[in-house]
Formats: structure tokens, sequence, C-alpha cells
């Protein structure tokens, strides 16, 4: 019988089927966009093995799903331990996952930083924006001591481990008019979702946040009630603003994280060999899908400005944009002077 991890106990329960996958072929398909159905695959081990539940608010087509999670399972196999994944918030929001994770009703979720800054205010400095050059200075940050002692004292405060940061893909601006400095941004009503740091980020820049769902923005851009919404590319394409709206302007903002997570009756129940293979599986994880989103975000922009679907602008001031953020952007955050240090590695 398979052992299920939960709330600090263990429960046994019969394990169905097994993981066939390699890693290349997740790669491959996740590159070309096809699904895979992890939940649908044998999975390697013995009758004995741990079942940890694994939580994020993604699709199921979501590279966090279809990449992440699908690596995590292939590089665990054999080593007594199964994924069982739960995405499209199955088990709850962001903000509720990392409530079950502190209590130990959760064994690992995804969450973003500006979630994380709720348990420990430094731990939103990732979400601010332009604090990254691109994504390898976002990925060799990540990997530092400055974010690592973050972490540190966020698990001090509250019990949450941050197992690995992943890359989730990189923010710009849809409009109706060319956005290339911050003074286009200018009277520009800009969606964002509803968080206060994300309101921030877009007034540093220039612009006027509206905060809205998700799922009310189309609608909105479509009737003039907004003027414009930023969003990582493979949102932006399978959300099909590029109907509504006539320019993606490369902005890139925000290179954005979220964070895979746990607790320590997870970390605890772990053999020593098999706390190497988790830790392993973790960056197995983070490099299938940072691979997959940045594949879908130069194949997406290539093919728009290949058929024309979006006027793609290429030409915008980034470091006019980085420079008014860096300039107003600390001053109205706790994480300040933080914030400053890592864009200064730029």
């Amino acid at each position: 019988m398979a052992i299920r991890r939960t709330s600090g106990t263990a429960r046994r329960t019969a394990l169905a089927g097994g993981l066939g996958l390699t890693l290349a072929a997740v790669l491959a398909a996740c590159v070309s966009g096809e699904k895979v159905d992890t939940g649908d695959v044998a999975a390697t081990g013995g009758a004995d093995d741990v079942i940890f539940r694994f939580a994020h608010v993604y699709d199921a087509q979501h590279p966090v799903e279809t990449c992440g999670v699908a690596a995590i399972q292939e590089s665990l196999a054999g080593s007594g331990i199964n994924i069982e994944s739960y995405p499209s918030a199955q088990l709850g929001s962001e903000a509720e996952s990392l409530e079950q994770i502190a209590s130990g009703g959760l064994d690992i979720a995804v969450a973003g930083p500006s979630f994380l800054g709720v348990w420990y205010e430094d731990a939103a400095v990732l979400d601010g924006a332009y604090l990254f050059k691109d994504v390898d200075h976002f990925a060799e940050t990540v990997q530092g001591d400055v974010i690592a002692d973050i972490h540190d004292k966020l698990y001090e405060k509250s019990g949450i481990k941050v197992m690995s940061t992943w890359y989730y893909g990189t923010r710009h601006v849809t409009s109706n008019t060319p956005i290339s400095s911050p003074e286009d941004l200018q009277g520009v009503k800009l969606r964002t979702p509803d968080a206060p740091l994300y309101l921030k980020n877009i007034g540093a820049m220039g612009g006027t946040a509206t905060p809205m769902a998700l799922d009310e923005v189309y609608t909105a851009l479509q009737q003039g009630t907004l003027d414009a919404q930023e969003n990582p590319v493979p949102t932006i394409e399978s959300s099909k603003f590029f109907e509504v709206q006539d320019y993606i302007n490369l902005t890139g903002h925000m290179v954005q994280a979220v964070h895979v997570l746990t607790h320590d009756g997870i970390l605890d129940s772990l053999t020593e060999d098999q706390r190497t293979r988790f830790d392993e599986a973790m960056q197995a994880g983070a490099d299938a899908t940072r691979e997959c989103i940045e594949t879908q975000e130069k194949e997406t922009v290539d093919q728009w400005k290949q058929d024309g679907t979006i006027t793609v602008n290429e030409d915008v001031d980034r470091e006019a944009f980085a420079e008014q953020v860096s300039e107003q952007l600390p001053g109205q955050v706790p994480w300040g002077d933080l914030y400053l240090e890592i864009q200064g590695e730029r």
C-alpha cells in the first residue's frame, strides 16, 4: 500500500498507475504545446512509496504542471516518493495553500513572491518591477545568498520552506497605441492583478493601475473600460488579448518567479538519500519549467511578428522605465534598500 502524507500523519491508500515518461519526452511535449497528462501515467516505485500532494493554481496545461511537475515525477522515479498533483486551485488559492503549508495540512504548494511577502515582507522583493535585467540575472539572483537569507528568515517566522524558485515568465504591456517610454503610459488605464505591489509597479512606470480579475479583462478591453493590460506572453496568447489590443510592447517590467514550498513534516519524513533526490527533483522542475516557458515566449512572439496577429513593439526604452521605477518604488516599500542592492547587480 502507498503512504499518503497529510497533516503530519500517514494513512494508507491504493496507488493507481505509474510514471512512464522520460524527461526528454516531457520537454518535447511542453515545447510543442502538447498536454502531458501526468495523472494518467503509471507511477514507478514500490507499493510502500510515500505520496505527496502538490498543489498549484495554474491550469493543467500550464508549464508549471506539464513541464515542472512532470519533471519532478520523472526525477523521483524509484526514490520511494511519488507526487500527486492538484492543478487549477483544486486545493485552494495561493493564499489558502500557504496557510495549509504553514499548518502542515498540505505537502507541497506553489506561490508567488507577493503572497510570501504577507508572511515575511522582504520575500515580496522579487515582484518589484525592473528588479532584473533578464532571465539569466533572475536565475543567478534567486540561487544566491541574498535570496537564500530571505527564505531562511521566512522559514524562521512561518515554518514555510522554499524548496525551489521557478521562472514564471516575463510580463509585458499590451495596448492600442505604442508604449515605448514612461511618458507614453501617462493617462493610460492599465489592468493589473489586485495586489498592492502591482499597483505600485505600474504607478512608478507612469501608468494608472486598475485592479481587475483576469477573467474580466477581455471584455473590459473590448468595451474600452481599460486601455491596456500586462501579463506574460503565454497568458496574453491563451487569453486572446491580441483580439482586442493592437500592440504588445516588450516592456519586460517583471521577470517573475513562483516558489515551490513545503514544511518540516515532509522533510523530516525523508531519508537522507530521499532528501537528496527530493532536492534534485526540485531543480529538475525549475530547469524544465524555464526551458518550456522561454521556448513558448520566443515561439509565440516570433509567430506574432510573422503573421501580424498583433504588432510587436520592440522599440521600448526599458532603461528609462527602470530608472523611473528605481527612483520611486524603493520609497514606497519596506524592502527598498534590498531592491536597490539586487538591481545594482544588473
